[in-house]
């Protein structure tokens, strides 16, 4: 596979172009999901612990040393399981729409927002959720072994689920071994995106909420625009 150079400023400068297009309707979308799974969360989750954390409370009050096992344990209950199922499940099914909606504007597939961005195989998304999972596992020993792994094994895989969105015929490991080879001569490079992602996030923060989410849906499209570089694509 040929290895192509990834700019850091063509990456960002098309994140930015495509999110004044088009960012105001998904940073609509993004809080709406986000405002959404908050109140799950608390209608799962947040009532049940509250009431448990009283009952635990007088328990300690009179000196009962289990409660405070009861007390570690108690994020782990039904109600907050549930919730976090749930909020994982439209975690899943919004960045694999998303993603498949930003590779489509700046391909030109899709000339507006659509939900039909979200209309993919079931397999597309249990494929993407499996190369989370590997990329998360793979990203957590690399972590264990010590930082500097971490730092040039992480930056290698990150584009694999966006692989495996556009190529959903290919295997969840095809879509790992095709982002090691994507990045090749680009780790630098990638760190770097991440941290400019980071300073995004930052100033996004420092314009109060909507600008948090106007900065994730920069980031999605210099991302995606990053993906396309290391392609071969001109974005």
């Amino acid at each position: 596979m040929e290895n192509y150079k990834l700019s850091i400023s063509s990456a960002i400068g098309t994140g930015w172009e495509y999110a004044k297009k088009h960012g105001l309707m998904i940073a609509v979308i993004l809080l709406i999901v986000y405002v959404a799974t908050n109140a799950l969360s608390g209608l799962f989750g947040t009532n049940i612990e509250m009431s448990e954390a009283q009952r635990i409370g007088e328990r300690m009050g009179r000196g009962d040393m289990e409660a405070l096992k009861d007390f570690a344990n108690l994020y782990s209950s039904t109600g907050s399981t549930i919730a976090s199922l749930i909020t994982a499940l439209v975690e899943i099914v919004l960045y694999v729409g998303l993603y498949n909606l930003a590779l489509g504007l700046i391909r030109g597939t899709y000339t507006t927002v659509t939900f039909d961005a979200f209309k993919l195989p079931l397999m597309t998304y249990v494929k993407y959720l499996v190369v989370e999972i590997l990329v998360g596992f793979i990203s957590g020993v690399a972590t264990l072994l010590c930082i500097i792994p971490a730092f040039f094994v992480v930056p290698r895989i990150v584009l694999a689920p966006i692989y495996i969105i556009e190529n959903p015929e290919a295997g969840v490991f095809e879509a790992i071994t095709a982002s090691w080879n994507m990045t090749k001569g680009n780790t630098l490079a990638m760190i770097g995106l991440w941290f400019a992602f980071v300073g995004i996030l930052i100033v996004g923060f420092l314009c109060c909420c909507i600008g948090a989410v106007f900065a994730e849906v920069i980031i999605l499209f210099a991302t995606v625009a990053a993906y396309y570089q290391l392609r071969g694509d001109r974005v």
